[in-house]
């Protein structure tokens, strides 16, 4: 009699285990998009909600964010059956251009969604555009002219005027002069040159000015490593 109420209690105590568990669900579903931003959105944020659909404690176990993106601890680590807790998150695109995401991966207790990747989405709408947004010149050789170039483009329906502020090294020339315009939807090349006297490696930049409101600087990195041509290296003697 004992062996059949010993069974009857596991059974049961089994049947609870298996029917009481949390459900973890976020509020509007496993992505946030903001859609289309600007540059000056940048950090973008929101608030996104945590909810416990199931019949016992939720329990929040981990946040670990992607690079670029942060998110703070939810307000509550454990959330009862029904209720629910809020997690802020933002997200950086100021190096951003068109569509750019990240991921969150979130841990919790329960069974089904124990490491969720919450997707955070936005399109970067750059009114000046540079491709690529660097000029890099690899192993150039020195007292030889190299050139390298990026296309600037103007996204709005306004002409922006660009003007000179700064270039390092200062004997890098650049095919523009001083001060151009870009018409609306307009795309130029820039192209860059430069004679490296020594052999080295250096990092520099291009600044220009504009009278874009939203966008009064702009900037092109520049990375050059020169050497010695092999053919004069110094024999060994």
């Amino acid at each position: 009699m004992n062996k059949y109420i010993f069974l009857l209690f596991f059974l049961l105590i089994t049947s609870i285990q298996i029917y009481a568990q949390p459900k973890f669900t976020i509020v509007g579903g496993d992505e946030y998009n903001w859609g289309d931003v600007k540059v000056k959105d940048s950090p973008l944020k929101a608030t996104i909600i945590f909810r416990n659909d199931g019949n016992t404690n939720l329990i929040i176990t981990g946040v670990h964010p992607n690079c670029g993106c942060t998110a703070a601890k939810p307000s509550k680590d454990t959330i009862i059956p029904g209720d629910t807790t809020k997690m802020d998150i933002s997200y950086n695109v100021s190096k951003a251009t068109g569509v750019s995401s990240k991921h969150i991966r979130i841990e919790t207790n329960d069974p089904k969604r124990e490491k969720v990747a919450y997707r955070i989405t936005a399109n970067v709408v750059r009114e000046i555009s540079i491709t690529p947004t660097s000029m890099r010149f690899q192993k150039i050789p020195v007292e030889v002219e190299s050139s390298q170039s990026v296309k600037i483009k103007n996204n709005t329906d306004q002409t922006i005027t660009f003007s000179l502020l700064k270039i390092t090294p200062e004997d890098f020339k650049i095919n523009t002069p001083d001060k151009f315009q870009i018409q609306p939807f307009e795309e130029i090349e820039l192209i860059g040159s430069y004679t490296p006297p020594i052999a080295n490696y250096q990092n520099g930049k291009i600044i220009f000015k504009t009278d874009n409101p939203d966008n009064p600087k702009v900037e092109i990195s520049l990375q050059i490593q020169s050497q010695v041509p092999k053919e004069q290296d110094t024999p060994n003697n």
